[in-house]
């Protein structure tokens, strides 16, 4: 039972294994309910009588949020990560309980944007102390927090159904889930979280972040980690309807292959060290990219399902390998400024948001093959650039 506790938590540098816990499963509790609005979208819109322009606009205020959420990130280098951890899960599930309780559209966004911003306090606050503890075990410290992340993944929609189920409706969800935030608030506040750097190590936090905009590196892998995130939940949502619409496969068909990538990443986080272990980080990130430009293709388009899963599973198993290597990566560029550079991170990959928006064009002109064909081209532009950064 103890080895199984520590594959779940590993243990890292004699830090106590609550704190390790607490910081280890932030991504697990804003995976699991963040999707809630999205899942919940038809319940919502049918009980508060909005179209569905205005219910999008929720989808839209959430991840909104993060542009007050920057600043937040860039505070963990310099304030209590444990102050501003357990004030944004407190946030968090106080506007989770707002969603729940609102019977108005501004009620909504207001809570949605609270929401966004606090999520980057409470998992950017944890997710920096976490690098400061891990030390050289960062990478499979951040493989076993992306593996619960994923574990969160597929939990939020069980737990919309299981709740609907109950006739709890979708508020029940927001309600219960708003509470489990509070819990997580009192846990992280009762925890040792290390503090900032002295402030004499680092620089003023305005000239922290001019720094790193100007450090070709984090430019460099800032655009890589921009590319790899928009394969994310509109690539299952554009899969999913092609092949319903081309396909004609059943609904539940058509979400094999979604559910292959889920499956996958864990796969891959899981088996992360065996599959990783002490290579360099170059080479892992760029043979990932490759395994990635050849088995995505096959995860749309391959002629029979199996093997559309099949290459699912190879596809999460790698994009799991790439992230978390090149996640690590990342956050120990900068010693002492893990917070401003996943700002920095953050705010470019920000420029890829309407890329969905350019995938749903092309599918109205062009057909839904058509739009679907465009995330194929994302992980050969990976490849490119990693090649390319590779080289200098």
């Amino acid at each position: 039972m103890r080895r199984i506790a520590l594959w779940a938590i590993p243990a890292v540098r004699r830090a106590p294994y609550g704190l390790v816990a607490a910081l280890v499963l932030v991504r697990f509790a804003d995976e699991w309910t963040t999707f809630f609005p999205a899942g919940a979208l038809e319940p919502i819109r049918h009980d508060l009588g909005l179209t569905y322009a205005g219910a999008a606009g929720v989808l839209v205020a959430l991840p909104a949020g993060g542009l007050v959420g920057t600043f937040f990130i860039i505070a963990a280098d310099y304030v209590s990560r444990r102050l501003l951890a357990s004030l944004g899960a407190l946030t968090y599930g106080l506007a989770m309980i707002a969603f729940g309780i609102g019977h108005a559209l501004p009620v909504l966004l207001a809570a949605a944007f609270a929401w966004g911003a606090a999520s980057d306090a409470f998992v950017h606050g944890a997710e920096v102390a976490l690098v400061d503890i891990a030390g050289d075990d960062l990478p499979k410290t951040l493989a076993r927090m992306n593996a619960w992340a994923a574990v969160g993944d597929l939990l939020a929609p069980l737990t919309l159904g299981v709740v609907a189920a109950l006739g709890f409706g979708w508020r029940g969800a927001f309600l219960g889930g708003g509470a489990a935030m509070l819990a997580y608030a009192a846990w992280l506040a009762s925890q040792p979280l290390p503090p900032p750097h002295p402030p004499q190590r680092l620089p003023n936090p305005f000239a922290g972040v001019w720094a790193i905009l100007k450090d070709r590196r984090v430019l460099a892998l800032a655009l890589v980690l921009g590319l790899f995130a928009l394969l994310d939940e509109p690539l299952a949502g554009f899969l999913i309807a092609y092949l319903e619409r081309v396909r004609r496969l059943s609904p539940a068909l058509a979400t094999a292959p979604v559910m292959a990538i889920l499956l996958g990443g864990m796969g891959g986080y899981a088996a992360f060290e065996r599959l990783a272990g002490e290579r360099p980080a170059r080479r892992v990130i760029a043979g990932a990219a490759a395994v990635l430009a050849l088995s995505l293709p096959a995860t749309l388009f391959a002629p029979w399902l199996a093997a559309q899963m099949a290459a699912g599973l190879v596809f999460g198993a790698a994009g799991a390998i790439f992230y978390t290597t090149l996640d690590s990566l990342v956050l120990s560029l900068r010693p002492g400024q893990a917070g401003a550079t996943s700002a920095v991170v953050g705010l470019v990959g920000m420029l890829g948001m309407a890329f969905p928006a350019l995938v749903g064009a092309v599918a109205d002109g062009f057909g839904l093959a058509a739009g679907v064909g465009l995330y194929a081209a994302i992980p050969l532009a990976i490849l490119a650039l990693v090649a390319s950064v590779a080289r200098r």
